[in-house]
């Protein structure tokens, strides 16, 4: 299956670290001319590198993708600097483990803001930039919890579940210029995973490494955490040709760690 991306210009908010990071390098080995913005200036500069060593260097941008001002700064800098925009994944989100019935209201407006809002802010920049192409993709990465919530985590579920709700709203909306698909990951060894995991660390698990392989034998039936570079071939596959007709739908990429069968 060729998944040439030859001459697509992609846009990845939340790109520097984890499964964002991985799906830019991936679509800028298929071809695609890649921009990613992220708020760490070191892991920017890792990830500028990675793309570099493996493809063409990225447009980066420095800023704030939950501020709606630095997304257009971003959209506009991306458009004129490569042309035009063809792809944006929206990746940008957080997790905090512990936040239950007590959270506070400024937790929640700010996993709201992340979580929810960055998608919504770069989509609303990105789509009249979108229209214009022949081949336009919005790809959200939202997490199984948007579809199967896990205690002491109400607001990032919420958050997650509105994601998919509005991936399936734009999907309607933009069709049939636009496709607009979610993936929905679940235990992936990601820079995200590996702080969470810092509170599980015990005497039986006392280094952050055994504590993914004891939760991935335990939680996932494939028996381990998955790779960010398993989630970015979906998303490649889904930025590609081949997907030209595959809109409003929620993939996960969990191991079979969701119980429901739909």
């Amino acid at each position: 299956m060729n998944l040439d991306l030859t001459g697509r210009v992609a846009v990845v908010a939340g790109g520097s670290k984890g499964i964002g990071r991985a799906i830019a390098v991936e679509l800028s080995r298929s071809g695609a001319s890649v921009a990613i913005g992220a708020r760490g200036e070191d892991a920017l500069e890792e990830a500028r590198a990675e793309i570099a060593d493996c493809a063409s260097a990225p447009y980066v941008f420095r800023g704030d993708l939950c501020k709606t001002d630095e997304v257009e700064r971003m959209m506009s800098g991306v458009a004129d600097h490569f042309g035009h925009i063809d792809i944006l994944v929206n990746n940008v989100g957080d997790s905090i483990v512990g936040h239950d019935w007590r959270t506070s209201d400024a937790d929640w407006a700010a996993m709201l803001e992340t979580s929810l809002m960055s998608a919504v802010r770069c989509s609303r920049s990105a789509i009249p930039h979108l229209l214009e192409s022949d081949h336009a993709r919005i790809i959200n990465i939202s997490s199984v919890n948007g579809h199967q919530p896990t205690a002491g985590r109400g607001d990032y579920n919420a958050a997650k579940a509105a994601v998919l709700a509005y991936s399936k709203t734009l999907s309607l909306e933009l069709a049939p210029r636009v496709t607009v698909n979610s993936i929905c990951p679940a235990r992936i060894d990601t820079p995200l995973w590996r702080r969470m995991a810092e509170s599980m660390l015990d005497d039986a698990t006392p280094t952050i490494d055994e504590v993914l392989a004891s939760v991935g034998k335990r939680d996932v039936p494939m028996g381990r955490f998955g790779r960010p570079e398993e989630v970015a071939a979906l998303a490649v596959f889904l930025a590609s040709d081949h997907a030209a007709w595959i809109t409003g739908v929620a993939y996960n990429v969990d191991g079979g760690y969701t119980k429901a069968s739909a």
